[in-house]
């Protein structure tokens, strides 16, 4: 009998697979996601080769990511209020015709730095609506005994897409073939479309209160609170999102200044951090039942010491190994976290709260890369990228083991 648990557990990371809807959501959550990093690749390349600038390319981070912080709400506020399917499908068509337009403002040769910052802010007001969409529909796609297994899998997607579609991308701006590599983020995005069209979600409760939107979004920040763990949480991926992860809008500029290589071979580095963190989501799924803030937050600080270690090396090899590493803590961090946020809530929230999730992650990042790009562009603070890294990491260091040892301490005094 033991045995027979032991093996259950083993595969728990994969329940969510034997639920039809949910492969095939998972399929057009792949196609979508290879996709934005076609058009993330992209941007950063294209911007590096304009102004071969730090601070530049950390506005690109800025406009893409802003809108998350300022609009995110406003998507939860719609998951929770209108059809999850049909919102879903809006969005996959707006990206459709961004892309469009990318393609066909570099065939007319008309790009510049303005113009990028122009359409990436577009697509940041997209993503800012569709990433509550999907955490919310990736918990319609299962019953609730499989939710941490698709939020396992959901993230081990988002990782394999972060391997996949640099590596498939990094040729492309190598030879500067944008308008190939945007086109190729329509196509995704249409495939995502046309297979997200055919799934049937489980019902699930709708805001039911007519209150205004303002009002909607604060009963949402409101219920977050009331659940302790889950608003620590909330904190702690802010606080990684700020001091750790923006650190990816400085790589163009370590990549040619410290490790001696074409900027372009940054999306290498992203290719790296990509396959540690498809393993670290893998090992997080394998144990999301035992999901817990102090364990998430313990995986934050192997995190931190391998960015503060990236950023004293200067040989390539070495620099891909480490952000192998760097990869599979962030994620085995972050998707425990995001278990512990999404099996608090309850489902009349869930659309407001994981956009609080997706501020914490993504939206605060134009607050962290306006930081390092200031911190470490000529035009600021002059530090250079290298030190910038090692600077912030450090920061993120001393706050994670600041809450490490509040919450050991919380934890033994409660066991008292």
């Amino acid at each position: 009998m033991m045995e027979i648990s032991k093996k259950s557990e083993r595969y728990s990371a994969f329940r969510a697979f034997s639920h039809k809807e949910f492969r095939r959501f998972y399929v057009g959550s792949i196609a979508s996601q290879i996709g934005f990093w076609f058009s993330h690749i992209s941007y950063q390349a294209l911007m590096t080769d304009l102004t071969n600038d730090e601070l530049w390319v950390s506005l690109l981070f800025v406009v893409t990511f802003l809108p998350v912080l300022v609009f995110g709400p406003v998507g939860g506020f719609l998951a929770d209020r209108l059809d999850r399917k049909k919102l879903l499908l809006s969005t996959y068509a707006a990206l459709i015709l961004v892309s469009c337009l990318q393609v066909g403002l570099v065939v007319a040769d008309v790009i510049s730095p303005i113009v990028l910052l122009s359409t990436s802010f577009s697509v940041g007001i997209v993503m800012a609506v569709l990433g509550p969409v999907v955490q919310a529909v990736t918990a319609n796609t299962v019953p609730h005994a499989d939710l941490s297994s698709a939020i396992s899998l959901q993230a081990m997607s988002s990782n394999a897409s972060r391997v996949l579609g640099p590596a498939i991308c990094a040729p492309l701006v190598s030879n500067n073939l944008y308008e190939v590599s945007w086109s190729l983020y329509g196509i995704c995005a249409a495939l995502a479309l046309l297979v997200a069209a055919g799934i049937t979600l489980f019902p699930y409760d709708l805001d039911p209160t007519p209150t205004p939107v303002f009002q909607s979004i604060s009963d949402g920040v409101a219920h977050a609170k009331e659940k302790a763990e889950a608003w620590r949480a909330l904190l702690v991926v802010g606080f990684i999102s700020v001091f750790g992860v923006s650190h990816v809008a400085l790589s163009p500029s370590f990549t040619a200044n410290n490790l001696g290589r074409a900027s372009s071979d940054f999306a290498w580095l992203g290719v790296a951090t990509g396959f540690g963190a498809l393993i670290g989501a893998l090992a997080a799924g394998s144990f999301t039942a035992k999901s817990s803030l102090q364990r998430g937050v313990l995986f934050a600080i192997p995190y931190c010491i391998l960015l503060l270690i990236f950023s004293r090396v200067s040989d390539f090899g070495v620099a891909m190994l480490i952000q192998v590493f760097v990869g599979f803590f962030y994620m085995a961090s972050f998707t425990t976290l995001q278990v512990v946020v999404q099996e608090l809530v309850a489902e009349e929230f869930r659309g407001r709260v994981m956009s609080l999730f997706q501020i914490a992650w993504a939206g605060l990042v134009p607050v962290g890369t306006l930081i390092m790009g200031l911190t470490a562009s000529s035009k600021g603070l002059g530090f250079g990228a290298a030190d910038t890294i090692g600077l912030t990491s450090l920061i993120c260091l001393c706050y994670i083991s600041w809450v490490v040892a509040r919450e050991t301490f919380d934890a033994s005094r409660f066991k008292a």
